[in-house]
């Protein structure tokens, strides 16, 4: 967003044109509203506040009720932290009292929730009009400084700091750790002497890229893995993984006990562990919770004889275990009425659309094919979701 942009929207005429524009009914569509909004205000004007409406919107589809009533950029929405996400690192990263520093604070989500929890919190943002909109999505609720994470006005140490490096280009995101900015390595080291401090970056970050002194957490909300945060610190265990589940809070770590690693047979029931867990590595753990086994030590899924419910992943009933052919898996299909609503793979070289092409399913029950690899065999399970209390599927 261009300086001028930003200064009309934090302006008092800005501000008043928004507001009003919320209250009423704007002709749906992007066309519609562009003209609609030329009538009343001036070109530059009309551009502004019709992308804010857009924009607004947006965050309301992604958000939910949770929504803030914020001033956005379309990269700042798109980096922005869930506020579920937010609000539970800013109660650690509050825990010891201490100012608190958003180091990269954007448009002022985290920064927001942070300012909620913690006696007095700064933050930096390197762009002056993205720091326009901070200040008065803020509005004196915590001071915004121009400035570049690099050169911190002021030190980390006796401080709680936190860091979202950005990971986006012009036309793309980027997930190597060379391309943030911060640069990862400075990320680091301000981190390292903070006397607690947290850094987000994105879930499929490279395991040779986390430091083994980080404690390291993969954050699921739904069935959305979200980001990983790495802590240094107080507290901050060094070589712990961690994996989270939103909104209900349920964490697993690597300290839990773990299946021991040897495969076994499909059982009646079928687990397909979360995200936050097959990137914390912790597939073995959520094994040894649930009673179950790995049908092979290459492959993330579980089998159970017994249903165990748990929301670090997807429960499937098994209604047939069968060595992988197209013909085969047809003809089962075809004879049963099944038709593959949903197609699960993993270690298995056929892409869901090609497979689901290739099978011409007809039928009108829907089923879950879930295809692997077990000891070096290619496998498909058709299954359907596991009732709660353990009953079959009606």
């Amino acid at each position: 967003m261009d300086l001028e942009r930003a200064r009309y929207l934090v302006s008092s005429a800005g501000v008043a044109a928004l507001a009003a524009l919320q209250e009423e009914v704007v002709p749906a569509g992007l066309v519609a509203q562009s003209g609609y909004l030329r009538k009343q205000f001036p070109p530059a004007e009309a551009a502004a506040l019709g992308e804010q409406l857009t924009l607004q919107e947006r965050a309301r589809h992604r958000h939910g009720d949770l929504v803030q009533p914020f001033l956005y950029t379309d990269a700042g929405l798109q980096m922005m932290t869930h506020p579920l996400v937010a609000a539970r690192r800013a109660a650690r990263l509050a825990a010891p009292g201490t100012a608190i520093v958003d180091a990269t604070c954007g448009l002022g989500g985290d920064l927001q929730v942070l300012a909620s929890v913690g006696t007095v919190a700064l933050g930096l943002e390197r762009d002056h009009a993205t720091a326009l909109l901070a200040s008065a999505n803020l509005a004196g609720r915590a001071h915004i400084a121009l400035g570049d994470a690099e050169s911190l006005p002021v030190r980390p140490g006796g401080r709680a700091l936190f860091i979202d490096p950005s990971r986006r280009g012009e036309f793309q995101r980027h997930f190597d750790p060379a391309s943030f900015s911060p640069d990862w390595d400075s990320c680091l080291r301000l981190a390292k002497e903070a006397t607690i401090a947290a850094v987000k970056t994105a879930p499929g970050i490279p395991e040779s890229a986390l430091p083994p002194e980080a404690e390291v957490e993969f954050v699921q909300l739904g069935r959305s893995l979200r980001e990983a945060t790495l802590w240094f610190g107080e507290d901050a265990q060094a070589g712990l993984r961690r994996a989270v589940m939103l909104p209900s809070g349920a964490e697993m770590t690597s300290r839990e006990p773990d299946a021991v690693p040897t495969s076994r047979p499909a059982g009646r029931y079928l687990l397909d562990p979360a995200g936050c867990v097959t990137r914390a590595g912790l597939v073995r753990q959520l094994a040894a919770r649930v009673g179950g086994g790995l049908m092979d030590e290459k492959i993330a899924y579980i089998a159970l004889d017994a249903l165990v419910p748990t929301s670090f992943g997807t429960t499937l009933e098994v209604l047939e275990d069968l060595p992988f052919s197209v013909s085969r898996v047809r003809a089962l299909l075809h004879q049963q009425g099944w038709k593959p609503d949903e197609i699960r793979r993993r270690g298995f070289p056929i892409e869901p659309d090609e497979l689901r092409r290739l099978l011409r399913p007809r039928g009108d029950i829907a089923v879950t094919l879930v295809c692997t690899t077990i000891a070096g065999k290619r496998r498909i399970f058709v299954c359907r979701p596991a009732q709660v209390d353990g009953t079959a599927g009606q």
